[in-house]
C-alpha cells in the first residue's frame, strides 16, 4: 500500500491541515529519511502541497483556521475573528486572528494570520476555549475578554447576545478578576 493511501485511510474526520507528527504516525514503516523522501515524492507528484515547513495539506481546500492553530502551537482562534463570525462586532475581517505565544503577522499563501501575544497561564486555560472539529476557538465571551486585556476599553457593536455569567467567570478564572475587564463589564452589563 502506498503511502498516500495510508494518509487517506488514517486522516481523521474535518482534518485538512497535516503536521509532520501526523505523518510519521500514519505509518511507522517511513520515518526519518523514507518520511522525507516520500513527503517531497508527494509534493513533487501534487498529491500533497506544501503550506509551510512541516505542514501539508492534501488539496486546495484546507481550513485557514486549522492552519493557523497548526502554525503556532499552541494558540486559538479569538479577537476579531470570533467577534465578527458572532456578530458582536458588524464590520468582516478577512485576516484570521489567533492568541498564542508571540505577536507576529504572517501572510501564507495569500492569507493573512495575525497573531497576538498573551501570558502562557491564560493561553494554556482551558475555560471558554472549544475544540471544534480540530481548531481552538474561543467563545464570544473569552474574545471579548481577550480583546479587553489586550487593548483595554472597546466599543463592541452588539451584546444582545453575551452570557455575562460565563463573561464573569472566564474574567475570574482566566485573568484573575482583571481590573479593565472588570470595568467594562460593569459599565455595559444591563
Amino acid at each position: 500500500m502506498s503511502f498516500i493511501k495510508d494518509i487517506y485511510k488514517q486522516l481523521k474526520k474535518d482534518q485538512t491541515v497535516l503536521s509532520l507528527v501526523d505523518l510519521t504516525s500514519i505509518n511507522p514503516n517511513y520515518t526519518g529519511p523514507k518520511l522525507n523522501s516520500a513527503i517531497k515524492y508527494l509534493v513533487k507528484n501534487k498529491e500533497l502541497i506544501r503550506l509551510s515547513k512541516g505542514l501539508y495539506a492534501l488539496n486546495q481546500n484546507y481550513r485557514r483556521e486549522e492552519f493557523g492553530n497548526k502554525f503556532r502551537i499552541p494558540s486559538y482562534i479569538s479577537l476579531y475573528t470570533v467577534l465578527s463570525e458572532s456578530g458582536v462586532v458588524f464590520q468582516p475581517y478577512s485576516s484570521i486572528y489567533l492568541v498564542s505565544q508571540r505577536s507576529e503577522i504572517k501572510t501564507i499563501r495569500d492569507e493573512k494570520y495575525i497573531y497576538r501575544k498573551i501570558r502562557d497561564d491564560i493561553l494554556l486555560n482551558p475555560i471558554g476555549i472549544h475544540d471544534i472539529d480540530g481548531v481552538f476557538k474561543a467563545s464570544k465571551e473569552r474574545a471579548i475578554c481577550d480583546k479587553i486585556y489586550l487593548d483595554n476599553d472597546e466599543y463592541f457593536d452588539n451584546l444582545r447576545e453575551i452570557d455575562w455569567e460565563k463573561i464573569n467567570l472566564i474574567n475570574q478564572e482566566v485573568y484573575n478578576g482583571n481590573r479593565k475587564i472588570s470595568q467594562w463589564i460593569s459599565k455595559n452589563i444591563k
